[in-house]
């Protein structure tokens, strides 16, 4: 009764943070928009951003974002469902998971690791395509376990490995080839170390890979056809050449990531290190099927991977956190109760340097405008980290680890939380929604908007129609280079353009602002924004 309750709440909970943010810049503007293009075009085929062609991704989550469109309305908690959706159910496949090859208590155990990582929860609830990614990467590697850990059984084995496919075709249309590289080079590299031939015998490729082509496959083919750039764009731009070059500009550090699962996970940091080195320190018979080395091939790999690339995001490792929250709670792990200690003593650092860095804020004006805003909430998150460190403590020297393990794990989830209700208090400081808002109050009617030098991703979105790019590609470049039409090349190409209309109103950086006007431009301001914006009129 009393865990049925808690997981209601917690339901409730999860999805009540959905709506009512503002969408932040620039990933939850840009996926907002591109289905609601798809869906107001018809265009289900090609996505558009901004009425452009924008191939850098597969179309996966902008079909469904757009059928939550059709079914509810277009609106911010609409646009976050499957995000959030994906993040619940990877919670579920995590506990069924964990139970079916542990027992309960194992299930119990990774879902709550999982659910007291920041990383994990805010990309839950914050609108791109990694949660959608790890969902189906994850869904592949839990039919993956089942499968083999079935291997008895022919039948059942078989019909697992055809999840497993379809949960890899899936991962495909969801982020590209990465759907099939970590799974692909999770299984080399187990059945190597391993020394397991059996793994390869029982993949069911005879009826498994004609149902990843026939998932995976047709939209490529399509999209290729439609648009002749697509295979050279797609593939060797936005896999090899983003994976080996710093095309991107997202280069940092090899330790990056480190530090990033670090933090994603910082209450349980300790007990991860342990977990991992478990494998290392053990033997297992050779050619016997292990699933916590498939897990540590995962973890391994991945983090390896991402941190070899010369485009590091932030969101790229979440594929990491729950196959090593499964890790830890596999019942050959080591002890937790010495890690959930160190565990509790970091939480009671977090909770010092989160008081530490809002009582800094206020050394700018700036700072003290951002916390006077979010002091509230950071006061409350210190206050659940301190209290959560604090009964985990008591209960570690009752031996009562489980209740330690939980409470723990839940102030944790809380103060995550806390940071997404945080964002409504400053959502002018990462959002268009203000400068949508001052817009559509400015520009009732049809008057063209530019966007000069800058591109609010979510000003489409929010506005419901294109507005029209000045001297900027970034992510717009392939569909400007095919419809040039579209957008404006040049500063001198915008004032002729300017000074020839009756009306129009345009979005640009205040240092672009000062140019222009210097240069006798015809512009009336008419607000002014946090993110350094102005919003200008012609007349």
């Amino acid at each position: 009764m009393l865990l049925g309750f808690a997981a209601l709440c917690f339901t409730v909970l999860w999805f009540a943070l959905l709506p009512g943010r503002p969408l932040f810049e620039p990933d939850e503007g840009r996926y907002a928009e591109v289905p609601r293009e798809m869906l107001s075009g018809d265009d289900w085929l090609i996505p558009h951003l901004d009425g452009l062609a924008y191939l850098e991704k597969p179309p996966l989550q902008y079909w469904i974002t757009a059928l939550c469109y059709r079914v509810l309305g277009e609106s911010e908690g609409a646009a976050r469902l499957w995000t959030g959706l994906a993040g619940y159910l990877s919670l579920g496949i995590v506990f069924a998971l964990g139970r079916r090859l542990w027992g309960f208590d194992a299930g119990m155990k990774a879902l709550l690791l999982s659910s007291a990582s920041v990383l994990f929860v805010l990309l839950g609830h914050q609108l791109t395509l990694d949660m959608n990614l790890s969902l189906w990467l994850l869904a592949c590697l839990a039919c993956f376990l089942v499968a083999q850990s079935n291997r008895g059984d022919p039948r059942r084995c078989h019909a697992w490995m055809l999840g497993c496919w379809a949960a890899m075709a899936l991962a495909v249309l969801s982020k590209g080839l990465i759907g099939v590289l970590i799974p692909g080079a999770t299984l080399v590299l187990y059945a190597i170390w391993q020394r397991d031939r059996e793994v390869a015998r029982r993949l069911n490729i005879r009826w498994g890979l004609p149902i990843f082509a026939a998932i995976a496959a047709p939209w490529f083919v399509l999209a290729a056809r439609a648009n002749p750039e697509f295979l050279k764009f797609f593939f060797v731009r936005e896999h090899f050449l983003r994976f080996l070059t710093p095309i991107e500009e997202r280069t940092e550090p090899w330790w990056y990531f480190i530090a990033v699962l670090l933090v994603g996970i910082l209450p349980w940091f300790p007990e991860a290190l342990r977990s991992l080195a478990a494998p290392l320190r053990t033997t297992v018979p050779r050619g016997q099927f292990d699933s916590r080395r498939v897990l540590w091939v995962w973890c391994v790999f991945t983090l390896v991977f991402f941190s070899l690339s010369d485009s590091k995001l932030i969101p790229y490792i979440l594929p990491i956190i729950p196959a090593l929250a499964l890790l830890c709670a596999s019942p050959k792990a080591a002890d937790g109760r010495g890690s959930l200690m160190v565990g509790a003593i970091l939480s009671l650092a977090a909770s010092a340097g989160i008081f530490a860095y809002a009582s800094g804020l206020w050394s700018t004006a700036h700072g003290r405008t951002f916390g006077l805003q979010m002091r509230p909430v950071l006061l409350w998150t210190c206050i659940v980290l301190a209290a959560a460190a604090l009964v985990c403590g008591l209960l570690l020297r009752r031996r009562r680890t489980r209740a330690a393990l939980a409470s723990l794990c839940c102030g944790w989830f809380l103060a995550s939380t806390t940071l997404l209700i945080a964002a409504n208090s400053v959502q002018q400081h990462f959002s268009a929604k203000e400068i949508a808002l001052a817009l559509r109050a400015a520009a009732p009617g049809a008057a063209p908007v530019f966007s000069v030098q800058t591109y609010q991703q979510a000003l489409p979105f929010y506005l419901q129609r294109n507005v029209v790019v000045v001297d900027y590609q970034d992510e717009l470049a392939l569909g400007l280079s095919q419809n040039p039409a579209a957008g404006i090349a040049t500063l001198e190409e915008f004032s002729r353009r300017w000074r020839s209309l009756g009306d129009g109103f345009a979005v640009m950086p205040l240092f672009t602002n000062d140019r222009l006007t210097a240069q006798g431009l015809p512009m009336r301001e008419i607000a002014r924004f946090h993110r350094k914006l102005v919003l200008v009129s012609r007349r």
